[in-house]
C-alpha cells in the first residue's frame, strides 16, 4: 500500500513539473488564462521650449535609436518587473503574463552621463493583459535630459573679439564651448550654471558674473543668450529663453572682487 501510495505521489509530482516547465508554452500559456504583450514604438527627439517668441517643441539634432535597441523592463500590478537588455531580446512569441495591467518601459542610454551627443531617451505605456489574447504596446521615448544651448548675438560678436562659455552642473561637470554650439548639450534635470569669458577689442579680458538656474525641468532645452544692448555700447543683457534675466553694465569694472552669482527660477 506503502509503495503504491509513493508511486502516485512521485507520478503526481512528475506531472506538475512538467506543467511547470511548460507554463509559458503556447498550449498551456493559453489554457491557464496568460496572454502576451507586443511591443512597438520609436524614440523622439523631440523637446518643450517656452519664451516670449517661441513656444511649443523644437526638434533636437541627435541620433535617434530604433526601438529595437532599447532596454525593456515589464512591470504588473503587484511591481513585480521583468527586465530585458534590448527590445531584440524579448520575444512576445515566448512570454505569456498572467491577465492583469502591465506597464512597459523602455531607455537607451544612461541619465548620469552628461556631454554632447549623450541623449538618454525613455518612455513608459501601460496596457491590459488579457487570456488567450495579445495586446500591443505602442511607447515612444523621449528625450529625458535638459538640453543647454548657448547663442550670441551680432551686437555681442562685435563688441567682444572673442568668447567662450563655461557651463557647470549640478553633478560636477563642466563643459566649455563657443557660441553658437556645435552640438547639443544634454545634462541632467537639474541646477545648472553658466559663466562667460570674453575679449574686449583693446585686448581687455572680462569675466561676466555667473548665471545659475534652478528650477530645470527634463525634456526641456534652455537656450541662454548674450546681447550688447547697442552695438558699440555698454550694457551686455542675458536672457533666458527670450526672456531677459540679467543686464550688466560694461563700463563698471569687472574684476575678481565685483562678480556675483546671480541665481535665476524658470
Amino acid at each position: 500500500m506503502g509503495r503504491h501510495l509513493l508511486t502516485c505521489l512521485m507520478a503526481t509530482m512528475a506531472v506538475m513539473t512538467a506543467v511547470s516547465c511548460a507554463e509559458h508554452t503556447d498550449s498551456v500559456g493559453r489554457e491557464k488564462g496568460y496572454g502576451q504583450i507586443a511591443i512597438s514604438g520609436s524614440g523622439s527627439a523631440q523637446v518643450l521650449v517656452t519664451g516670449t517668441r517661441q513656444e511649443g517643441t523644437v526638434e533636437i539634432d541627435t541620433e535617434v535609436p530604433a526601438i529595437e535597441a532599447f532596454a525593456l523592463t515589464v512591470t504588473d500590478s503587484e511591481g513585480e518587473s521583468q527586465q530585458w537588455p534590448s527590445v531584440t531580446d524579448y520575444s512576445a512569441e515566448r512570454h505569456y503574463f498572467p491577465a492583469g495591467e502591465y506597464t512597459v518601459h523602455v531607455s537607451n542610454g544612461n541619465i548620469a552621463d552628461e556631454g554632447y551627443d549623450l541623449p538618454y531617451f525613455e518612455g513608459e505605456a501601460k496596457v491590459t493583459v488579457e487570456a488567450r489574447k495579445t495586446v500591443t504596446a505602442t511607447v515612444t521615448a523621449y528625450i529625458a535630459n535638459t538640453v543647454v544651448a548657448v547663442e550670441c548675438t551680432d551686437n555681442f560678436n562685435k563688441y567682444f573679439t572673442s568668447s567662450e562659455f563655461t557651463v557647470s552642473t549640478k553633478a560636477g561637470n563642466e563643459f566649455t564651448t563657443t557660441a553658437p554650439m556645435a552640438r547639443p548639450l544634454f545634462i541632467q534635470p537639474q541646477e545648472f550654471g553658466i559663466v562667460c569669458t570674453a575679449v574686449k577689442q583693446t585686448g581687455e579680458s572680462v569675466t561676466l558674473p555667473k548665471q545659475i538656474f534652478t528650477t530645470v525641468n527634463p525634456q526641456t532645452r534652455y537656450t541662454v543668450k548674450f546681447d550688447v544692448a547697442q552695438a558699440g555700447g555698454a550694457t551686455v543683457t542675458i536672457e533666458l529663453n527670450d526672456t531677459v534675466i540679467e543686464e550688466i553694465a560694461l563700463d563698471a569694472e569687472l574684476n575678481d572682487d565685483a562678480l556675483n552669482e546671480t541665481t535665476t527660477e524658470q
